[in-house]
């Protein structure tokens, strides 16, 4: 009887000192949100109460929610979430029960609301300074995947809370691996547990595709077709942007003075997205974009003042022409998709989309070289319809490449 959007919803329990409650049979319908860019998991979960457990618990926004969920096939999913919120109560059913939202977090959400760091890091690397304010401020207990950083540095952190010094250090971080060095510090679900991520967004684009996706062109077909393969809707926000390109990409000049000595150097440095991995093996930079608006005898400059205070050399001088040339070159081709739901489904992760040409013409369709391809999930939205909707699970995902496959 199983069909593709079926989910099982083995458990949504809450804990608390006061005890503990099952609401499994009470749950209606929840979203669970993920991406790249945000450093936690956020969780909407809408609950028909009868049984009066609002009132019997007295939740108070003290509570630890849990939430296991299951699809034929795959390993179950369990969910540790804090609540920090009860909003949109009505009443149903002649005030015989509630509706009401429970608005739910990472737990290392709400310690960084109550922490703050005053700290200074004498020469250690960057990985290392995230790894002590994920332990010791978040207090998190969750695994952390770091890519390693080069440089060991001294960095002051003056009176900050751990997000925003987790945001100073990511912006100083220069990978070992990956010459983007575009860190991005995030949680999702890897291999059914949650967990934190530490890593450049070039070392996501090494990752093995974990599906893929196809868009049928077959009239009167259903999404039940080809199983949970099928691209239901999808969306190009945008294709590409040349403004990005010529503004960040291409050759940089980058210029040293040593206000002591009056030395002056400088260093023309030409950005190749060939060195990066971006999804795509055809290169946006065609020598024709490259001839028509790059200028490599007066490219745009950065002036760089010699510390001569002698702190450790942090090679981010050196390293921003390629990271800002990785960042215009993510944010040219973007697509968004809905499809059916599927738990191995999570931000930081590969998927492989065949999209067909579209013409006025009846005739077999090709894929559209352009828009098809390997792309990263960037955000994703699990969502679980009320038990009526089918299908009942569906993901609506954001995913990004920066070539094309032509």
């Amino acid at each position: 009887m199983y069909r593709p959007g079926d989910v099982d919803i083995n458990g949504v329990t809450i804990i608390s000192q006061r005890g503990s409650a099952e609401l499994k049979n009470s749950f209606v319908s929840g979203s669970i949100y993920e991406s790249i860019f945000t450093p936690g998991i956020y969780a909407e979960l809408r609950v028909l109460d009868t049984n009066d457990i609002l009132g019997n618990m007295r939740l108070l926004g003290d509570e630890t929610v849990t939430l296991n969920i299951g699809v034929l096939g795959r390993k179950n999913m369990n969910f540790v979430f804090s609540l920090y919120e009860l909003a949109e109560l009505e009443n149903v059913g002649s005030q015989s029960g509630k509706m009401y939202t429970l608005r739910c977090v990472s737990e290392e959400a709400m310690h960084a609301k109550t922490n703050t760091i005053t700290k200074s890091y004498t020469d250690l690397l960057c990985s290392e300074m995230i790894n002590d304010i994920h332990k010791n401020y978040l207090k998190s207990t969750k695994p952390l995947i770091i890519e390693p950083t080069q440089s060991p540095q001294r960095i002051i952190i003056p009176t900050k809370k751990p997000y925003e010094a987790i945001e100073l250090v990511r912006r100083r971080s220069v990978s070992v691996e990956n010459p983007s060095s575009v860190y991005t510090y995030f949680e999702n679900h890897d291999n059914n547990r949650q967990t934190f991520n530490f890593v450049t967004i070039e070392k996501l684009f090494k990752g093995n595709i974990i599906k893929n996706f196809q868009l049928s062109n077959a009239i009167n077909t259903t999404i039940y077709a080809r199983g949970d393969d099928n691209i239901l809707a999808f969306s190009i926000p945008q294709q590409f942007n040349a403004v990005n390109r010529i503004s960040y990409g291409g050759p940089r000049r980058v210029a040293f003075f040593n206000f002591a000595t009056w030395q002056y150097e400088s260093v023309v440095i030409d950005t190749n997205d060939k060195q990066h991995v971006l999804g795509g093996s055809a290169s946006l930079y065609t020598p024709s974009f490259r001839n028509r608006y790059f200028n490599e005898e007066n490219p745009p400059i950065s002036r760089i003042p010699v510390d001569i205070i002698e702190k450790p050399l942090t090679s981010i001088p050196e390293n921003t022409p390629n990271f800002e040339s990785f960042i215009a070159s993510i944010s040219q081709n973007a697509i968004k998709i809905k499809v059916i739901g599927d738990i191995i489904l999570m931000a930081g992760k590969i998927i492989n989309c065949t999209l067909p040409n579209k013409n006025a013409f009846t005739t077999n369709k090709n894929e559209d070289k352009l828009i098809s391809g390997n792309f990263l999930i960037s955000r994703i939205h699990h969502r679980i319809a009320e038990p009526m909707n089918k299908p009942r699970y569906t993901c609506c995902i954001e995913a990004i490449k920066g070539n094309y496959e032509q």
